[in-house]
């Protein structure tokens, strides 16, 4: 009796082995093909990072040049070309505070002004070769800023320091498509993935140069003038260039195709 049991025990053992030996293996396969479905979408998205990384590296190389400065805690690149206008005024091609000094030194502020037009459009260019992803277009950001000495006296809504900032904006990207030819080329031709757009922060603005203003009525003529001296910094140009991602949903699309091929 005791060895007929023994004799039965070990082929239901031997049985249940097997079982849960098939069930390791089917659980293996199954967490294997997640795994590596989860891997292919991983990649997906590592490519556009890597496309976004490569992007701001190049971009951070404007600031290894004398025209632009990056302002790490506002995220902004400023133009270092100091550029002052005359009272009230937004035309770089004639109304800078120069143009009343010096023609010549004027010409050579413009000048500068052109190179970096050109130097911005190199740029996007060799964002353009270096970017595998088609998924991402550039926007170059021109933001016009003013100083904080009034303009007009509310004689109607459109003398005010907010429309003198977009005005100084608007004629430097004009000033940029008439005078950098590879600016103005980039800009010009059809289906390019870019995009210059012109705002103006008026007296808002980040980041900015302040100094203390003067009492209206006790101020001394020394504050007044350093109080203009450092407000006349601050007609200046902030210059991104913004990576857009486009497409989000074709990229969602790829990602639940390949979620579908499991």
């Amino acid at each position: 009796m005791k060895n007929k049991n023994r004799d039965s025990f070990w082929p239901s053992y031997v049985d249940i082995m097997t079982t849960l030996f098939a069930v390791m293996l089917i659980l293996f396969a199954v967490s294997f093909a997640r795994f590596k479905n989860k891997e292919r979408q991983m990649a997906l998205l590592l490519d556009d990072y890597n496309d976004i990384i490569s992007v701001y590296s190049k971009v951070g190389e404007l600031d290894k040049t004398k025209f632009f400065d990056y302002d790490s805690l506002y995220l902004k690149h400023s133009f270092t070309v100091s550029i002052a206008y005359q009272e009230k005024q937004y035309d770089i091609t004639n109304r800078l505070q120069l143009d009343a000094v010096s023609k010549v030194d004027a010409d050579k502020k413009r000048d500068s002004v052109a190179l970096a037009g050109d130097m911005i459009a190199s740029t996007i260019l060799d964002l353009e070769k270096e970017n595998s992803s088609k998924n991402i277009k550039f926007l170059i950001v021109v933001e016009g800023q003013s100083s904080k000495i009034k303009y007009g006296l509310g004689e109607d809504e459109w003398h005010n320091n907010e429309t003198l900032s977009y005005l100084r904006a608007y004629h430097l990207k004009k000033f940029w498509m008439e005078k950098s030819k590879k600016l103005s080329r980039l800009l010009s031709e059809q289906n390019r993935n870019c995009e210059m757009v012109i705002v103006g922060s008026g007296e808002e603005g980040v980041p900015r140069y302040s100094y203390p203003e003067p009492d209206s009525n006790n101020g001394t003529k020394a504050e007044w003038k350093k109080w203009i001296d450092v407000e006349q910094k601050n007609q200046r140009f902030l210059i991104n260039i913004v990576p857009v991602i486009g497409n989000i949903d074709m990229t969602k699309a790829k990602i639940e195709k390949i979620r579908n091929e499991r």
